[in-house]
């Protein structure tokens, strides 16, 4: 199988992959939640975080492709194509490290009311 082939798979078949995005995301908008009003973009970053509290099963999407090209996260996924070795803390880092450019996007072109 080639590698986009299998990324394609790891992002769109494996539902314990994007559970275990959602909980990341809900865990990123738990730390925005805590943190200091005086962080840059906080207004935004508290509106968005309120946002995927309520709508997990929605703001995961939007870190299914950043979590699916880390190379980290490739490597468990070939060595174990079920998922199981796919690290919590892998997902959270990728999240974490992209959570300014979904707020900024989400910011941008916010969903439906």
């Amino acid at each position: 199988m080639s590698t986009y082939t299998d990324n394609w798979g790891l992002r769109y078949n494996l539902p314990t992959f994007h559970q275990q995005i959602e909980v990341a995301v809900v865990t990123a908008a738990a730390d925005v939640q805590n943190e200091a009003t005086s962080t840059p973009d906080h207004a935004n970053r508290l509106a968005w975080a309120s946002w995927a509290n309520q709508n997990s099963m929605a703001a995961w999407v939007a870190f299914g492709w950043p979590c699916a090209m880390n190379a980290t996260i490739q490597a468990s996924y070939k060595a174990d194509p079920t998922g199981g070795s796919i690290q919590d803390s892998d997902i959270q880092f990728v999240v974490n490290s992209n959570l300014e450019a979904v707020v900024t996007a989400w910011v941008a072109h916010p969903p439906p009311a």
